[in-house]
């Protein structure tokens, strides 16, 4: 129960950071995922003027925990139909985002002197790290979606 306490804490510290950069972009009218990011620095160790989380290990706990809430977001709104329907010029324009994002990933990596795989890895992450942070920033600006109502 004691190792409990320092993660809770921690959590309250990261969802107080979050909600009052919701409220500043929300006002700016600025994406809500750049607002976390500040957030996220806030609360991180490296700054030095705030409350920081307790644990480093909590960081990653809820990090995971978000990636997973996130992508399980984008996949509830994924449709092979919409896909379909909007039809070739769309899968050639995400093909090309995925193999250049990849590619970039890879030269970088490369440049660092990585080995082949680790470069892969990093197009790799680069590739879904942007997708998931476009499509982010796209829902929370009010992009309008072509099947909801328009009330």
């Amino acid at each position: 129960m004691s190792e409990l306490a320092p993660l809770i804490a921690d959590l309250a510290l990261i969802l107080i950071c979050a909600g009052i950069m919701t409220l500043v972009f929300k006002k700016l009218k600025q994406p809500l995922v750049l607002g976390y990011i500040v957030a996220g620095f806030i609360a991180s160790p490296h700054f030095a003027l705030t409350p920081s989380v307790i644990d480093t290990a909590s960081i990653h706990v809820w990090s995971d925990i978000g990636v997973i809430f996130l992508l399980f977001a984008l996949g509830l709104e994924f449709s092979f139909k919409k896909i379909v329907k909007v039809g070739g010029p769309a899968v050639i324009a995400t093909l090309t985002i995925i193999f250049g994002m990849i590619l970039l990933g890879f030269m970088v990596g490369s440049s660092f002197g990585w080995s082949k795989m680790d470069a892969l890895f990093l197009g790799g992450m680069i590739c879904m790290s942007s997708t998931t942070i476009i499509y982010k920033a796209f829902d929370d600006m009010g992009s309008p979606k072509r099947n909801s109502p328009a009330w």
